[in-house]
């Protein structure tokens, strides 16, 4: 019962945040929608998505980010490991944002590791993040649930490394 009532306040917020997001003071914009992977069944982590356009003249950072579906979200990268030939997830404590410039959270590259998920994440379901920046300002992002089939980087398997 208590995730089919997350559930649908997670899905009624939809319709009264939008998908593309400003922050005046932030000076952060959300220009190419965000998304989270969904999960299979007990899945504990997945990965949301987007790109952010830094409309100041001043380069930023994003430091961090969070989630009621969730209570560990941390950004993360892929690297290409030269010796096993293997990419590798590894947290980052910051995305460089430079002045007037869109930066993309996209699949392979960085992104938002949301871990010990509250719930099963399924489309039709908008996951609130709150993207926190190096000058104490935040954004709120909804971010719809999609599945992705084939190719993609997996966020559940076991053969990324964290450190």
């Amino acid at each position: 019962m208590k995730h089919i009532i997350l559930s649908l306040l997670l899905t009624s917020l939809a319709f009264v945040t939008p998908l593309y997001a400003q922050d005046a003071a932030s000076g952060m914009e959300v220009v190419e929608g965000a998304w989270v992977r969904s999960t299979p069944p007990n899945m504990k982590v997945t990965a949301g998505y987007l790109s952010l356009r830094n409309t100041t003249d001043t380069d930023r950072r994003l430091v961090g980010a969070r989630s009621t579906v969730s209570d560990r979200v941390e950004l993360h990268t892929h690297i290409h490991d030269m010796q096993t030939g293997m990419m590798q997830m590894r947290h980052v404590e910051a995305i460089e944002l430079p002045a007037g410039e869109t930066v993309a959270l996209e699949p392979g590259g960085h992104h938002i590791m949301i871990m010990n998920l509250q719930m099963d994440l399924q489309p039709g379901v908008d996951v609130p993040l709150t993207l926190e920046f190096d000058d104490g300002s935040t954004l709120d992002v909804m971010a719809p649930v999609r599945r992705v089939t084939g190719g993609g980087h997996s966020h559940g398997g076991g053969h990324h490394r964290h450190h």
